[in-house]
């Protein structure tokens, strides 16, 4: 049997073990029909960024239809699954850029209910947090994803507060998604 001293020492230990950096985006999930992805001239089981004539799809999701949110992006995503398999609060960190919205508060909930200990550099510029509408179709067995950045492109090393280095230098383990080297390789490069 553990004793409870061996278990919070444990726990300590693996205390920000592993640190993740993408693009923080907050998955609006809902399951529409395949009318909505000829309105915005999409397809099934695509993965696209978001022009302009994709903007007002994220609010007509919200407004007409039962939406999951999810702390997501690439990165997020696999630092949750970690955090879920290690089971052990805030052994991972995740940091990346949001807005200063409603949105990252959302998804900053979501994430900390999931266990992460998120960073996130928040832009005061009106940039709105990054976010994906995942378009299920075809009774759950297709996925669109329009994915719009916003503040995710904000992102610099030179925004990184030394308690957010604390945890880039107390991590055994550093993951970096190929998708954050269009958004910042200096960071990339320092870290």
């Amino acid at each position: 049997e553990q004793s409870e001293d061996a278990g919070k020492e444990g726990s300590t230990r693996m205390e920000g073990a592993i640190f993740g950096l993408c693009n923080p985006l907050l998955d609006i999930s809902a399951n529409v029909g395949e009318d909505l992805l000829e309105k915005y001239g999409l397809e099934a089981n695509s993965a696209i960024l978001a022009e302009e004539k994709h903007m007002s799809l994220y609010d007509e999701l919200k407004a007409n239809y039962e939406v999951e949110y999810i702390a997501g992006g690439a990165g997020q995503n696999s630092v949750r699954v970690a955090q879920w398999m290690l089971q052990t609060p805030t052994a991972t960190t995740f940091m990346g850029a949001v807005g200063n919205d409603e949105n990252a508060k959302t998804m900053t909930e979501f994430a900390k209910k999931d266990g992460v200990n998120v960073q996130y550099y928040q832009n005061k510029d009106g940039v709105p947090t990054g976010s994906c509408a995942v378009l299920v179709t075809d009774n759950g067995k297709k996925r669109s994803l329009v994915a719009n950045l916003a503040a995710a492109n904000t992102f610099s090393h030179s925004i990184i507060s030394e308690e957010q280095w604390s945890w880039v230098r107390k991590a055994r383990v550093v993951y970096i998604t190929g998708f954050f080297h269009t958004v910042c390789p200096a960071t990339i490069m320092k870290i």
